[in-house]
């Protein structure tokens, strides 16, 4: 515990380090549009999972264990809009729909009563896949340093809910895992490529509009969360917030 402490105020107060976000809530809902060619699009405010895979960027070598979840929140991190993304949905053919989610791109099917009316149980299976790159800089004084990782995603969820005429409470697991490939360029020289795996479950209880027009929705997610090298890993609490258009 003793060696935590000054890890954490590096962290805090010096700023040197390399952190990536990854989404706390995807809004996986039990439903796809009725008829091919329906869909939405919708802006989305989540806080964010903060995974810090290099503590010390300016060091030879760079500092990476322990790898540091959640430790350079700020009060800006706690306003859902400080953290706005967009999701997208289409249908391509009756009850499956292809989507999009920041980063991830993935297929929906509902596998029990797409296109039933109102106050039936609903479910839905879904995949999805994606990469991004994530880089900083960090300056101080004459000195500066240059951060990159690679972030390859996977997912898989399944969502069951009960639809009502003009909304549908759900209930959703999804299992993601991430594989991280970071350098890091400093005065010291090239580092790396230092390699680091997560995995993040979500509980989620969510609330969704049905129908065309405005589509809103509302979920709260409980995220357990499993990095290697990783200590003092504390599960996550969010509550996340989507409006946009549907048709």
């Amino acid at each position: 515990m003793k060696n935590i402490f000054p890890l954490l105020a590096a962290v805090l107060f010096t700023g040197c380090t390399h952190t990536i976000n990854f989404r706390s809530s995807h809004f996986a809902s039990p439903l796809v549009e009725d008829q091919a060619g329906g869909g939405h699009v919708a802006a989305v405010g989540t806080a964010a999972t903060k995974v810090t895979v290099v503590n010390n960027t300016g060091t030879n070598p760079p500092s990476v264990e322990p790898i540091l979840i959640n430790a350079d929140v700020n009060t800006e991190d706690l306003f859902l809009i400080n953290n706005v993304g967009l999701d997208g949905r289409i249908t391509v053919w009756k009850g499956l729909e292809l989507f999009f989610d920041n980063s991830l791109l993935g297929a929906r099917v509902q596998i029990l009563n797409h296109g039933a009316t109102a106050n039936n149980w609903v479910a839905a299976i879904h995949g999805a896949f994606g990469n991004r790159e994530v880089s900083d800089t960090n300056n101080y004084g004459s000195s500066s340093d240059e951060s990159k990782s690679k972030v390859d995603t996977k997912q898989a969820g399944i969502s069951v809910g009960y639809r009502y005429e003009k909304v549908a409470p759900y209930f959703s697991y999804i299992n993601e895992s991430h594989n991280v490939s970071t350098t890091v360029k400093n005065n010291y020289g090239s580092f790396g490529p230092y390699e680091s795996k997560g995995n993040h479950q979500y509980f989620s209880l969510g609330l969704t509009s049905v129908g065309s027009g405005f589509r809103y929705g509302i979920e709260y997610n409980k995220i357990i969360i499993d990095w290697e090298k990783a200590q003092h890993i504390e599960n996550q609490d969010a509550i996340a917030l989507k409006a946009g258009i549907a048709w």
